[in-house]
């Protein structure tokens, strides 16, 4: 019995490890933090790549980059075996998740200080006409985290052995 918990702790660890981070972050939605930053660096640029499909596909690039680069890599990485660099794309998936969650909160009430110009969720809303509909919206994205975070945290189920954690 006592080397069955061991082994479970052995195989769990950084899950227990990242799903305590998520919950932090889950409950400090809508505080800044250090990740918040990445995510608006992967943001960003989203716009520009995107811009080569229409005005709409261009306001929405900057969320779709935030969605497509952390799960594209986690994809990868499960492909491979890797169940670390799996995990930790996935609980990116789900931080990019609950910042999305924030921007479409605000969509409405329009209190964030928005980079360049045009709040994307505001014109994207209100383009549809699902404005009024923001703050469910974003609550929708917040239950994505949480099934991004599930899933990083069962990983471990899916993929038996974990690998070294190196990038190759």
């Amino acid at each position: 019995m006592l080397e069955r918990i061991k082994n479970h702790i052995r195989e769990f660890w950084f899950s227990y490890q990242l799903s305590s981070l998520a919950i932090y972050f889950i409950t400090i939605r809508g505080s800044y933090t250090f990740l918040d930053f990445i995510d608006l660096l992967i943001h960003e640029p989203g716009h520009l790549i995107f811009s080569l499909f229409g005005e709409f596909i261009q306001f929405l690039g900057g969320t779709l980059m935030q969605i497509i680069l952390p799960l594209s890599m986690a994809i990868i990485f499960f492909i491979r075996g890797n169940k670390y660099w799996t995990q930790v794309f996935l609980f990116w998936l789900g931080h990019n998740f609950i910042n999305i969650s924030v921007y479409v909160d605000d969509a409405n009430k329009m209190k964030l200080r928005i980079i360049g110009g045009a709040h994307d969720w505001n014109w994207i809303l209100n383009r549809i006409g699902f404005i009024e509909y923001a703050e469910e919206i974003a609550l929708v994205f917040v239950g994505m985290a949480i099934v991004s975070f599930l899933f990083m945290f069962f990983i471990p189920y899916f993929m038996r052995e974990y690998d070294k954690i190196d990038l190759v």
